[in-house]
Protein backbone atom coordinates (compact mmCIF):
# COMPACT_ATOMS: atom_id res chain seq x y z
CA UNK A 1 0.00 0.00 0.00
CA UNK A 2 3.09 2.47 -1.54
CA UNK A 3 4.74 2.12 2.02
CA UNK A 4 1.73 2.48 4.45
CA UNK A 5 2.37 1.58 8.04
CA UNK A 6 -0.81 0.79 9.35
CA UNK A 7 0.72 0.45 13.24
CA UNK A 8 2.93 3.03 12.46
CA UNK A 9 0.06 5.45 11.18
CA UNK A 10 -2.28 4.40 14.11
CA UNK A 11 0.71 4.90 16.54
CA UNK A 12 1.75 8.44 15.04
CA UNK A 13 -1.89 9.72 14.96
CA UNK A 14 -3.20 8.82 18.20
CA UNK A 15 0.04 9.97 19.96
CA UNK A 16 -0.51 13.39 18.59
CA UNK A 17 -4.15 13.26 18.98
CA UNK A 18 -5.09 12.63 22.04
CA UNK A 19 -2.69 15.08 23.45
CA UNK A 20 -4.66 17.90 21.63
CA UNK A 21 -7.52 16.86 22.53
CA UNK A 22 -7.48 16.85 25.69
CA UNK A 23 -5.68 20.31 25.75
CA UNK A 24 -8.92 21.28 23.49
CA UNK A 25 -11.03 19.72 26.06
CA UNK A 26 -9.35 21.48 28.72
CA UNK A 27 -9.99 24.72 27.38
CA UNK A 28 -13.27 23.88 26.29
CA UNK A 29 -13.71 22.69 29.90
CA UNK A 30 -12.95 26.10 31.36
CA UNK A 31 -16.09 27.68 29.19
CA UNK A 32 -18.52 25.39 30.91
CA UNK A 33 -16.83 26.03 34.61
CA UNK A 34 -17.44 29.69 33.65
CA UNK A 35 -21.43 29.22 32.25
CA UNK A 36 -21.96 26.73 35.37
CA UNK A 37 -20.61 29.05 38.05
CA UNK A 38 -22.05 31.98 36.64
CA UNK A 39 -25.64 30.26 36.12
CA UNK A 40 -25.77 30.50 39.75
CA UNK A 41 -26.11 34.11 39.10
CA UNK A 42 -28.78 33.79 36.74
CA UNK A 43 -29.31 33.80 32.85
CA UNK A 44 -28.27 37.65 31.99
CA UNK A 45 -24.45 36.70 33.65
CA UNK A 46 -24.60 33.74 31.19
CA UNK A 47 -25.55 36.02 28.52
CA UNK A 48 -23.63 38.52 29.50
CA UNK A 49 -20.09 36.53 29.45
CA UNK A 50 -20.90 34.69 26.61
CA UNK A 51 -21.60 37.75 24.33
CA UNK A 52 -18.89 39.10 25.66
CA UNK A 53 -16.25 36.48 24.58
CA UNK A 54 -17.18 36.56 21.31
CA UNK A 55 -14.20 39.11 20.73
CA UNK A 56 -12.03 36.72 22.36
CA UNK A 57 -13.63 34.10 20.12
CA UNK A 58 -12.78 35.85 16.71
CA UNK A 59 -9.50 36.67 18.79
CA UNK A 60 -8.34 33.19 19.39
CA UNK A 61 -10.05 32.08 15.27
CA UNK A 62 -7.30 35.15 13.71
CA UNK A 63 -4.74 33.11 16.11
CA UNK A 64 -5.11 29.67 14.53
CA UNK A 65 -5.22 31.92 11.21
CA UNK A 66 -1.93 33.34 11.83
CA UNK A 67 0.00 30.43 13.09
CA UNK A 68 -2.20 28.15 10.74
CA UNK A 69 0.19 29.12 7.54
CA UNK A 70 3.23 28.52 9.97
CA UNK A 71 2.34 24.79 11.10
CA UNK A 72 1.71 24.43 7.29
CA UNK A 73 5.19 25.45 6.53
CA UNK A 74 6.67 24.36 9.93
CA UNK A 75 6.01 20.87 9.67
CA UNK A 76 6.64 20.16 6.59
CA UNK A 77 10.77 21.86 7.38
CA UNK A 78 10.16 19.28 9.97
CA UNK A 79 10.12 16.56 7.58
CA UNK A 80 13.17 17.96 6.00
CA UNK A 81 14.66 18.41 9.19
CA UNK A 82 15.18 21.90 8.68
CA UNK A 83 15.04 23.77 12.17
CA UNK A 84 16.73 26.88 11.18
CA UNK A 85 13.77 27.36 8.98
CA UNK A 86 11.27 26.32 12.17
CA UNK A 87 13.34 29.01 14.16
CA UNK A 88 12.80 31.89 11.90
CA UNK A 89 8.96 31.09 11.12
CA UNK A 90 8.48 30.64 15.00
CA UNK A 91 9.67 34.46 15.00
CA UNK A 92 7.85 35.81 12.16
CA UNK A 93 4.50 34.20 13.99
CA UNK A 94 5.07 35.60 17.41
CA UNK A 95 5.87 39.24 15.87
CA UNK A 96 2.08 39.52 13.83
CA UNK A 97 0.11 37.61 16.51
CA UNK A 98 1.22 39.92 19.15
CA UNK A 99 0.62 42.80 17.04
CA UNK A 100 -3.08 41.38 16.91
CA UNK A 101 -3.27 41.10 20.39
CA UNK A 102 -2.63 44.57 21.05
CA UNK A 103 -5.50 45.52 18.75
CA UNK A 104 -8.40 43.30 19.71
CA UNK A 105 -6.99 44.15 23.38
CA UNK A 106 -7.21 48.20 22.45
CA UNK A 107 -10.73 47.22 20.73
CA UNK A 108 -11.94 45.51 24.21
CA UNK A 109 -11.16 48.39 26.67
CA UNK A 110 -11.91 51.48 24.14
CA UNK A 111 -15.17 50.34 23.01
CA UNK A 112 -16.93 47.31 25.19
CA UNK A 113 -20.26 48.54 24.53
CA UNK A 114 -20.19 49.13 20.85
CA UNK A 115 -18.46 45.74 20.62
CA UNK A 116 -21.39 43.57 23.28
CA UNK A 117 -23.81 46.06 21.50
CA UNK A 118 -23.47 44.02 17.91
CA UNK A 119 -24.96 40.78 20.05
CA UNK A 120 -27.93 42.32 22.20
CA UNK A 121 -29.96 45.56 22.66
CA UNK A 122 -30.17 44.05 26.24
CA UNK A 123 -29.27 47.06 28.66
CA UNK A 124 -28.68 44.82 31.76
CA UNK A 125 -26.17 42.63 29.35
CA UNK A 126 -24.74 44.88 27.55
CA UNK A 127 -23.66 46.33 31.31
CA UNK A 128 -22.64 43.49 32.55
CA UNK A 129 -20.88 42.68 29.79
CA UNK A 130 -18.54 45.96 29.88
CA UNK A 131 -17.22 44.93 33.08
CA UNK A 132 -16.04 41.33 31.98
CA UNK A 133 -14.73 42.51 28.65
CA UNK A 134 -12.87 45.13 29.74
CA UNK A 135 -11.09 42.49 32.49
CA UNK A 136 -10.49 39.75 30.26
CA UNK A 137 -8.66 42.00 27.41
CA UNK A 138 -5.63 41.69 29.66
CA UNK A 139 -5.14 38.23 28.49
CA UNK A 140 -5.17 38.58 25.31
CA UNK A 141 -1.29 39.67 24.54
CA UNK A 142 -0.65 36.15 26.92
CA UNK A 143 -3.18 33.97 24.63
CA UNK A 144 -1.05 35.03 21.85
CA UNK A 145 2.21 34.40 22.65
CA UNK A 146 1.67 30.77 24.73
CA UNK A 147 -0.87 29.59 21.47
CA UNK A 148 1.96 30.44 19.15
CA UNK A 149 4.54 28.59 20.64
CA UNK A 150 2.54 25.69 21.92
CA UNK A 151 1.38 25.28 17.72
CA UNK A 152 5.05 25.55 16.59
CA UNK A 153 5.99 22.93 19.29
CA UNK A 154 2.61 20.50 17.67
CA UNK A 155 4.65 20.71 14.24
CA UNK A 156 7.57 19.54 15.68
CA UNK A 157 5.50 16.49 17.28
CA UNK A 158 5.96 17.81 20.92
CA UNK A 159 2.28 17.77 21.95
CA UNK A 160 2.48 16.76 25.73
CA UNK A 161 3.72 19.98 27.40
CA UNK A 162 0.65 21.67 25.23
CA UNK A 163 -1.83 19.50 27.24
CA UNK A 164 -0.25 19.52 30.93
CA UNK A 165 -0.11 23.42 30.66
CA UNK A 166 -3.71 23.57 30.04
CA UNK A 167 -4.30 20.75 32.75
CA UNK A 168 -2.88 23.47 35.14
CA UNK A 169 -4.54 26.68 33.50
CA UNK A 170 -7.93 24.83 34.05
CA UNK A 171 -7.46 24.28 38.29
CA UNK A 172 -6.06 27.44 38.21
CA UNK A 173 -9.13 28.86 36.50
CA UNK A 174 -11.37 27.28 38.78
CA UNK A 175 -9.47 28.04 41.86
CA UNK A 176 -9.23 31.67 41.19
CA UNK A 177 -13.15 31.61 39.50
CA UNK A 178 -14.93 30.26 43.03
CA UNK A 179 -13.17 32.47 44.80
CA UNK A 180 -14.06 36.00 43.09
CA UNK A 181 -17.36 35.09 41.88
CA UNK A 182 -18.84 34.09 45.04
CA UNK A 183 -16.04 35.93 47.08
CA UNK A 184 -14.92 33.05 49.33
CA UNK A 185 -12.32 32.74 51.80
CA UNK A 186 -12.08 36.33 52.57
CA UNK A 187 -12.34 37.36 49.00
CA UNK A 188 -14.34 40.10 47.52
CA UNK A 189 -17.55 38.86 45.96
CA UNK A 190 -17.46 39.96 42.17
CA UNK A 191 -19.56 37.90 40.25
CA UNK A 192 -18.93 38.30 36.61
CA UNK A 193 -16.01 40.73 37.19
CA UNK A 194 -14.50 37.77 39.06
CA UNK A 195 -14.82 35.02 36.29
CA UNK A 196 -12.81 37.39 34.13
CA UNK A 197 -10.11 37.48 36.92
CA UNK A 198 -9.78 33.84 37.46
CA UNK A 199 -9.27 33.94 32.96
CA UNK A 200 -6.52 36.24 33.43
CA UNK A 201 -4.94 34.53 36.43
CA UNK A 202 -4.71 31.16 34.19
CA UNK A 203 -3.80 32.96 31.28
CA UNK A 204 -0.61 34.09 32.95
CA UNK A 205 -0.13 31.24 34.53
CA UNK A 206 -0.13 29.62 30.98
CA UNK A 207 2.55 31.93 29.17
CA UNK A 208 5.10 31.48 32.65
CA UNK A 209 4.75 27.84 32.26
CA UNK A 210 5.31 27.91 28.76
CA UNK A 211 8.15 30.43 28.96
CA UNK A 212 10.15 28.16 31.10
CA UNK A 213 9.36 25.40 29.30
CA UNK A 214 11.00 26.84 26.19
CA UNK A 215 14.45 27.88 28.06
CA UNK A 216 14.55 25.51 30.25
CA UNK A 217 13.75 22.18 28.96
CA UNK A 218 12.99 22.06 25.05
CA UNK A 219 15.28 20.21 23.17
CA UNK A 220 14.27 20.14 19.30
CA UNK A 221 13.91 23.91 18.49
CA UNK A 222 16.04 25.08 21.14
CA UNK A 223 14.61 28.77 20.57
CA UNK A 224 16.26 31.39 22.62
CA UNK A 225 14.68 35.42 23.05
CA UNK A 226 17.13 36.80 20.79
CA UNK A 227 16.02 35.07 17.71
CA UNK A 228 12.78 36.93 18.05
CA UNK A 229 14.37 40.09 16.32
CA UNK A 230 15.60 38.42 12.78
CA UNK A 231 13.45 38.42 9.79
CA UNK A 232 13.32 36.33 6.33
CA UNK A 233 11.66 37.91 3.69
CA UNK A 234 11.30 34.48 1.75
CA UNK A 235 10.05 32.57 4.38
CA UNK A 236 7.54 36.04 5.58
CA UNK A 237 6.45 35.60 1.91
CA UNK A 238 5.46 31.87 1.88
CA UNK A 239 3.25 32.49 5.33
CA UNK A 240 2.00 35.19 3.33
CA UNK A 241 1.72 32.85 0.16
CA UNK A 242 -0.02 29.86 2.67
CA UNK A 243 -0.73 31.19 5.51
CA UNK A 244 -2.88 34.37 4.25
CA UNK A 245 -5.65 31.90 2.92
CA UNK A 246 -5.53 30.51 6.39
CA UNK A 247 -6.07 33.64 8.04
CA UNK A 248 -8.49 34.95 6.06
CA UNK A 249 -10.49 31.43 5.92
CA UNK A 250 -10.38 31.44 10.21
CA UNK A 251 -11.34 35.18 10.38
CA UNK A 252 -14.34 35.08 8.24
CA UNK A 253 -14.78 31.70 9.33
CA UNK A 254 -15.08 33.33 12.98
CA UNK A 255 -17.09 36.48 11.58
CA UNK A 256 -19.89 34.10 10.58
CA UNK A 257 -20.15 32.38 13.83
CA UNK A 258 -20.27 35.14 15.55
CA UNK A 259 -23.32 36.29 13.25
CA UNK A 260 -24.68 32.69 14.30
CA UNK A 261 -24.75 34.44 17.88
CA UNK A 262 -25.95 37.71 17.38
CA UNK A 263 -28.94 36.20 15.23
CA UNK A 264 -29.71 34.02 18.10
CA UNK A 265 -29.16 36.76 20.54
CA UNK A 266 -31.56 38.89 18.83
CA UNK A 267 -34.11 36.41 19.08
CA UNK A 268 -34.17 36.60 23.04
CA UNK A 269 -31.85 36.15 25.93
CA UNK A 270 -33.54 32.91 26.48
CA UNK A 271 -32.24 31.80 23.36
CA UNK A 272 -28.44 32.93 24.06
CA UNK A 273 -28.70 30.99 27.34
CA UNK A 274 -29.59 27.57 25.97
CA UNK A 275 -27.52 28.09 22.86
CA UNK A 276 -24.43 28.93 25.00
CA UNK A 277 -25.07 25.84 27.28
CA UNK A 278 -25.44 23.54 23.88
CA UNK A 279 -22.49 25.21 22.31
CA UNK A 280 -20.30 24.60 25.07
CA UNK A 281 -21.53 20.92 25.31
CA UNK A 282 -20.65 20.62 21.36
CA UNK A 283 -17.16 22.24 21.79
CA UNK A 284 -16.01 20.11 24.28
CA UNK A 285 -16.93 17.07 21.90
CA UNK A 286 -15.28 18.46 19.36
CA UNK A 287 -12.14 18.14 21.15
CA UNK A 288 -11.35 14.55 19.44
CA UNK A 289 -12.13 16.00 16.26
CA UNK A 290 -9.59 19.31 16.53
CA UNK A 291 -7.05 16.52 17.68
CA UNK A 292 -7.45 14.44 14.46
CA UNK A 293 -7.49 17.78 11.79
CA UNK A 294 -4.35 18.81 14.10
CA UNK A 295 -2.44 15.91 14.04
CA UNK A 296 -3.63 15.32 10.68
CA UNK A 297 -1.91 18.61 9.64
CA UNK A 298 1.78 17.63 11.04
CA UNK A 299 1.21 14.21 9.73
CA UNK A 300 0.84 15.18 6.23
CA UNK A 301 2.45 18.02 6.10
CA UNK A 302 5.89 15.89 7.36
CA UNK A 303 5.43 13.16 4.65
CA UNK A 304 4.72 15.51 2.26
CA UNK A 305 7.93 17.11 3.35
CA UNK A 306 9.64 14.05 2.88
CA UNK A 307 8.19 14.34 -0.97
CA UNK A 308 6.29 11.00 -0.64
CA UNK A 309 3.43 11.25 -2.61
CA UNK A 310 1.98 8.12 -2.75
CA UNK A 311 2.39 8.15 1.10
CA UNK A 312 0.46 10.81 1.58
CA UNK A 313 -2.72 9.69 -0.52
CA UNK A 314 -2.52 6.26 1.10
CA UNK A 315 -2.56 7.87 4.88
CA UNK A 316 -5.46 10.62 3.72
CA UNK A 317 -7.19 7.22 2.37
CA UNK A 318 -6.75 5.81 5.96
CA UNK A 319 -7.77 9.13 7.84
CA UNK A 320 -11.05 9.53 6.16
CA UNK A 321 -11.78 6.31 7.44
CA UNK A 322 -11.14 7.44 11.04
CA UNK A 323 -13.14 10.68 10.77
CA UNK A 324 -16.37 8.59 10.17
CA UNK A 325 -15.92 6.57 13.05
CA UNK A 326 -15.34 9.62 15.12
CA UNK A 327 -17.69 11.26 13.84
CA UNK A 328 -20.41 8.85 15.03
CA UNK A 329 -18.95 8.57 18.12
CA UNK A 330 -19.40 11.77 19.21
CA UNK A 331 -22.81 12.39 18.06
CA UNK A 332 -23.86 9.21 20.64
CA UNK A 333 -21.73 10.84 22.74
CA UNK A 334 -23.54 14.67 22.71
CA UNK A 335 -27.15 12.46 22.96
CA UNK A 336 -26.41 10.71 26.28
CA UNK A 337 -24.56 13.79 27.69
CA UNK A 338 -27.03 16.36 26.99
CA UNK A 339 -29.65 15.97 30.24
CA UNK A 340 -26.90 15.26 32.80
CA UNK A 341 -25.17 18.20 31.96
CA UNK A 342 -28.11 20.37 31.28
CA UNK A 343 -29.07 19.20 35.07
CA UNK A 344 -25.94 21.19 36.25
CA UNK A 345 -27.43 24.64 35.32
CA UNK A 346 -29.96 26.83 37.72
CA UNK A 347 -32.04 27.92 34.27
CA UNK A 348 -35.73 28.01 33.73
CA UNK A 349 -37.80 24.64 32.37
CA UNK A 350 -38.10 26.46 29.09
CA UNK A 351 -34.88 27.28 28.78
CA UNK A 352 -33.54 23.92 29.41
CA UNK A 353 -35.65 22.03 26.95
CA UNK A 354 -34.59 24.44 24.15
CA UNK A 355 -30.82 23.81 25.60
CA UNK A 356 -31.91 19.90 25.16
CA UNK A 357 -33.47 20.14 21.62
CA UNK A 358 -30.22 22.45 20.59
CA UNK A 359 -27.66 19.46 21.80
CA UNK A 360 -29.58 17.09 19.47
CA UNK A 361 -29.09 19.77 16.34
CA UNK A 362 -25.49 19.94 17.04
CA UNK A 363 -24.95 15.91 17.57
CA UNK A 364 -26.15 15.81 13.66
CA UNK A 365 -23.86 18.54 12.94
CA UNK A 366 -20.80 17.35 14.28
CA UNK A 367 -20.85 14.26 12.59
CA UNK A 368 -19.99 15.90 9.30
CA UNK A 369 -17.74 18.45 10.89
CA UNK A 370 -15.63 15.79 11.79
CA UNK A 371 -15.11 15.22 8.09
CA UNK A 372 -15.15 18.89 7.23
CA UNK A 373 -13.13 20.17 9.99
CA UNK A 374 -10.77 17.17 9.78
CA UNK A 375 -10.67 17.40 5.61
CA UNK A 376 -10.38 21.49 5.86
CA UNK A 377 -8.06 22.27 8.80
CA UNK A 378 -5.68 18.69 8.62
CA UNK A 379 -4.82 17.17 5.15
CA UNK A 380 -5.51 20.14 3.33
CA UNK A 381 -4.31 22.74 5.16
CA UNK A 382 -1.32 20.44 6.15
CA UNK A 383 -0.82 19.36 2.43
CA UNK A 384 -0.35 23.45 1.39
CA UNK A 385 -3.95 22.83 0.03
CA UNK A 386 -4.99 26.45 2.15
CA UNK A 387 -6.46 28.36 -0.76
CA UNK A 388 -9.08 25.49 -1.63
CA UNK A 389 -9.79 25.40 2.31
CA UNK A 390 -10.45 28.92 2.14
CA UNK A 391 -12.97 29.03 -0.63
CA UNK A 392 -14.55 25.67 0.64
CA UNK A 393 -14.96 27.04 3.99
CA UNK A 394 -16.19 30.01 3.90
CA UNK A 395 -18.48 29.87 0.60
CA UNK A 396 -20.36 26.92 2.40
CA UNK A 397 -20.82 29.24 5.92
CA UNK A 398 -21.69 32.26 4.02
CA UNK A 399 -24.56 30.58 1.93
CA UNK A 400 -25.88 29.40 4.99
CA UNK A 401 -25.92 32.47 7.04
CA UNK A 402 -29.03 34.13 4.76
CA UNK A 403 -30.88 31.33 4.93
CA UNK A 404 -31.31 30.89 8.80
CA UNK A 405 -31.46 34.87 8.95
CA UNK A 406 -34.59 34.98 7.25
CA UNK A 407 -35.75 31.79 8.73
CA UNK A 408 -35.66 33.86 12.01
CA UNK A 409 -36.51 37.02 11.43
CA UNK A 410 -39.12 36.81 7.72
CA UNK A 411 -40.88 33.39 8.71
CA UNK A 412 -40.11 33.33 12.69
CA UNK A 413 -39.53 29.60 12.55
CA UNK A 414 -38.66 27.90 15.76
CA UNK A 415 -35.32 29.18 17.07
CA UNK A 416 -33.85 25.42 17.50
CA UNK A 417 -34.43 25.24 13.39
CA UNK A 418 -33.14 27.95 12.53
CA UNK A 419 -29.61 26.27 14.51
CA UNK A 420 -29.84 24.34 11.97
CA UNK A 421 -30.22 26.04 8.92
CA UNK A 422 -26.98 28.36 9.88
CA UNK A 423 -25.11 25.17 10.05
CA UNK A 424 -25.97 23.48 6.61
CA UNK A 425 -22.23 24.46 5.64
CA UNK A 426 -20.77 21.25 7.67
CA UNK A 427 -22.59 18.53 5.55
CA UNK A 428 -21.91 20.55 2.09
CA UNK A 429 -18.20 21.03 3.14
CA UNK A 430 -17.69 17.45 4.31
CA UNK A 431 -19.02 16.17 0.54
CA UNK A 432 -16.96 19.14 -1.27
CA UNK A 433 -13.55 17.10 0.90
CA UNK A 434 -14.61 13.92 -0.68
CA UNK A 435 -14.60 14.67 -3.80
CA UNK A 436 -11.08 16.71 -3.55
CA UNK A 437 -9.57 14.04 -1.68
CA UNK A 438 -10.24 11.57 -4.33
CA UNK A 439 -8.73 14.10 -7.08
CA UNK A 440 -5.20 13.74 -5.26
CA UNK A 441 -4.56 17.62 -6.47
CA UNK A 442 -4.52 18.48 -2.80
CA UNK A 443 -1.01 17.48 -2.33
CA UNK A 444 1.77 20.40 -2.63
CA UNK A 445 5.24 21.02 -1.30
CA UNK A 446 5.55 24.56 -0.09
CA UNK A 447 9.19 23.83 1.47
CA UNK A 448 12.18 25.96 0.15
CA UNK A 449 15.16 23.74 -0.50
CA UNK A 450 17.74 26.00 1.19
CA UNK A 451 16.21 29.70 3.23
CA UNK A 452 18.83 31.79 4.42
CA UNK A 453 20.42 31.01 7.43
CA UNK A 454 20.27 32.17 11.02
CA UNK A 455 23.11 34.50 12.30
CA UNK A 456 25.44 32.13 14.24
CA UNK A 457 24.57 33.92 17.90
CA UNK A 458 21.15 33.04 17.83
CA UNK A 459 21.47 28.82 17.07
CA UNK A 460 21.79 27.37 20.44
CA UNK A 461 23.98 24.75 20.95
Amino acid sequence: MDGFDKKAFQKTLWRLTLPIALQSLISYSVNLTDTVMLGFLGETAISAATLANQLFFIFTIACVGITGGAIVLSSQYWGQGNLTAIRKIMSITLRIAVSAAVVFSAAALLFPAQVIGIYTRDQAVIAAGIDYLRIIAVSYVFYAVTHTLLTLLRSVETVRISAWIHVLSFVTNVFFNYLFIFGKWGAPRLGIAGAAIGTVIARGVEIAVVLVYMLVFERKIRYRPAMVRFWDKLLFRDMVQYGLPVLLNETLWAIGISIHSAILGRIGSDVVAANSIAFVVYQMTTSIILGNANASAVIIGKIIGQKNTALAQATANRLRLVYFYVGLGCALFMVLVRRPVISLYNIQEATRQMASQLILVYAVIIFFMSFACSFLMGIFRGSGDTRFALITDISCLWSAIPIGAVAAFVFFINPVIVCGLLRLDMPMKALICLIRLKSGKWIRNVTREEPAPLPPETCAP
